[in-house]
Parts: C-alpha cells; sequence; structure tokens
C-alpha cells in the first residue's frame, strides 16, 4: 500500500486577467512541458474563467525520488522561472504534521489554503 499524499498546484499568470498569458500558459503545457502535462492530464483541470490550470490527486504515493515526481516538480521550477507565471503547490501526507507548500512568483494570490477539520465515521 505504501503511505499516500493528496497533492494540488495551481498555476496562473502575475495578472489572471491576462489572456496572453493564459493562452501562452497553454502553449508551454502542449510544447515545452507537453511530456508532463501528458502523464498527468487526467489530474488537470482548466479553469478559463479563472485563467488558471489545476492539478488535483489523491491518495498518491509522492515521492520526490519518483521520476514522474520529480519531472512535475521540475516542471513547476521551471514555470515560476518564467517573468509572469506564478505556481501554488500544497501537499498532504497522511502524518497531521506532513503538510508541504510551496509557491513562486511575484505576485501569488494564495489560490491554494490547507483547512483541517474534525470528521467522526460512525
Amino acid at each position: 500500500m505504501g503511505y499516500r499524499s493528496q497533492v494540488a498546484a495551481v498555476i496562473y499568470g502575475d495578472v489572471r486577467d491576462n489572456d496572453e498569458k493564459y493562452d501562452l500558459l497553454k502553449v508551454l503545457m502542449n510544447t515545452t512541458f507537453k511530456d508532463v502535462y501528458t502523464e498527468f492530464e487526467g489530474n488537470a483541470e482548466w479553469h478559463d474563467g479563472k485563467r488558471v490550470l489545476e492539478f488535483k490527486m489523491e491518495d498518491v504515493k509522492w515521492y520526490e525520488s519518483y521520476p514522474d515526481v520529480k519531472r512535475f516538480m521540475n516542471m513547476l521550477d521551471d514555470i515560476g522561472d518564467i517573468e509572469g507565471f506564478n505556481y501554488e503547490f500544497v501537499r498532504i501526507g497522511e502524518e497531521s504534521e506532513d503538510i508541504e507548500t510551496k509557491s513562486e512568483g511575484s505576485y501569488p494570490e494564495y489560490i491554494l489554503s490547507v483547512t483541517r477539520s474534525i470528521q467522526v465515521d460512525l
């Protein structure tokens, strides 16, 4: 079975109402980052109204040593290095203290957040 995590990432332009940045992001996902995007496409959702690309993965083994995880994180780092783009990343592990967050860009909007709650399953 192994240790499982919940993972989410969002990518967007510095100014989210900028159609050019959103269009460029779509081009980047079909060219520069095509291999990674194709691998994670089933976990991706384009939010055209908000001009955000969202990745969301549930119950996944997210080890930094895994090649697909390395490629995904490298993609985020590369996007963070492109002027005019932001990304946010959150990983929640099974342990209550195991939360990892990361963001890059000049104008992050802090779209991702972690909320803890109590749930009773009887």
